[in-house]
């Protein structure tokens, strides 16, 4: 399974880099016809078309919140939640992270989730597609299936294969691209791999604890001297 830590950190970029904030088919026109058919939206989740997602308790807690917040006056086209964005943007996370898990056990191979559960960068793009639906999830999983079955397991390669599959082909293989789909990838290939060293908020805290312990500090700080040492020997033999 995912990190449910490092899922929640991934999830907020998505959010941050790629989806918009509220969107009410009522209230708002975005003047683009590709997004005619959609519902009311926020942080990219689709009312009327996400599905499952928005029956779950995190889903109807996420809608009941806006429901008791909204009005045509400030939830404006792409407002970001104000005040509540810190409570809405967890929930989102807590929406996807079982979709994530089924849609990945169901469509990625055992040795393909293994790899994409643990490189950050690869993980993002899943997660993305989580938000793209299950059709599009199916495409991303069989292309990276047939990388990673080929002997590719190079995460470095596997980002191109993840990457190409949004922005060079669309849903059925040889078909043309997908504008939105391919928009999307094309803005992923501009930052994912500063991912690859992204640092999980658990994890940092989990380090904040380890460095408020005085004997762990002490220890860790023995092994570093003495590490050192070894070292400053090995390169005055040489």
């Amino acid at each position: 399974m995912a990190d449910k830590s490092k899922f929640n950190d991934m999830t907020q970029v998505v959010i941050d880099k790629l989806e918009g904030g509220y969107y009410n088919p009522q209230w708002h026109s975005t003047g683009d016809s590709r997004y005619s058919t959609s519902g009311e939206t926020m942080f990219g989740i689709d009312r009327k078309r996400g599905g499952s997602i928005n029956d779950i308790t995190a889903g109807r807690e996420f809608w009941g919140i806006i429901d008791k917040n909204k009005t045509p006056e400030v939830w404006k086209w792409n407002y970001k939640g104000g005040s509540l964005a810190p409570t809405l943007k967890p929930l989102v996370s807590d929406m996807l992270y079982p979709q994530y898990e089924s849609l990945s056990t169901k469509y990625l191979s055992q040795k393909a989730k293994q790899i994409v559960d643990n490189d950050n960068r690869l993980l993002f793009n899943f997660i993305y597609a989580t938000w793209n639906g299950a059709g599009w999830f199916k495409k991303f999983a069989t292309d990276m299936n047939k990388a990673v079955d080929s002997g590719v397991t190079n995460t470095d390669e596997l980002v191109k294969v993840a990457i190409k599959s949004r922005t060079e082909e669309g849903l059925e293989t040889g078909s043309q691209p997908n504008s939105l789909i391919a928009q999307g990838g094309n803005k992923i290939a501009k930052f994912i791999d500063s991912l690859g060293g992204y640092v999980s908020s658990g994890t940092k805290e989990a380090y904040k604890k380890v460095k408020q312990n005085p004997i762990t500090t002490a220890l860790i700080t023995i092994v570093v001297i003495v590490a050192g040492y070894s070292l400053y020997k090995v390169l005055i033999k040489k």
